[in-house]
C-alpha cells in the first residue's frame, strides 16, 4: 500500500500581529503613494524618489504578505480548509471584493466627472498607477482581512 502526503504548501509563517502590520503597511504605502504621485509635479526630484521608494516597499511587502501565512490560506485549495477557515476566506474575499469593486467605480467615475464638470482629464500614466494600485490591493486584501479577524494565538 501506497501512502501519499497531503500537497505541502510553501509560506512564511506570521503571526496574526506580524500579518497585520506587514499588510497594513504595504496597503497605507501604496495608497500614500498614489495619492502623492497624482499631486506630484513631473519632476519633483527628491520627494519623488521618496514616493518612489514608498511604492517600491509597498510592494515588495505585498509579495511578502502575499505568500505569508495569511496570503497563502486566503488561495489556499478548498480541500485544505476546514468549514470555519473557509467561511473566514469567503467572508475575506467578499469584503476585498466591495473594495474593489468601490475602487473600480471611483476610478471610472472621478475622472469622467472631472473631464465634464472642470475639464481636467486625467493622463495614461495616472489611470496605469491606478491599476497598479488596485492590482496590489487586490492581491493583499483578502488575506489582510483574514489575519485581522484571526485571535492571538496565546
Amino acid at each position: 500500500m501506497v501512502q501519499t502526503e497531503a500537497p505541502r504548501i510553501t509560506r512564511i509563517n506570521q503571526s496574526p500581529r506580524t500579518a497585520r502590520i506587514l499588510g497594513s503597511y504595504s496597503l497605507i504605502a501604496m495608497h500614500s503613494w498614489f495619492l502623492a504621485k497624482l499631486g506630484l509635479p513631473s519632476a519633483d526630484g527628491s520627494v519623488e524618489a521618496i514616493v518612489g521608494f514608498a511604492a517600491l516597499t509597498g510592494m515588495i511587502a505585498s509579495i511578502v504578505f502575499f505568500i505569508g501565512t495569511y496570503g497563502v490560506m486566503a488561495n489556499a485549495p478548498d480541500a485544505m480548509l476546514d468549514e470555519r477557515e473557509l467561511a473566514d476566506r469567503n467572508r475575506a474575499y467578499f469584503s476585498a471584493f466591495k473594495y474593489i469593486v468601490a475602487m473600480t467605480v471611483l476610478g471610472g467615475m472621478v475622472p469622467e466627472f472631472l473631464a465634464k464638470v472642470i475639464g481636467f482629464e486625467l493622463s495614461v500614466g495616472v489611470m496605469k498607477n491606478f491599476m497598479l494600485l488596485m492590482f496590489t490591493t487586490a492581491l493583499v486584501l483578502p488575506g489582510f482581512f483574514l489575519a485581522w479577524s484571526a485571535r492571538e494565538e496565546m
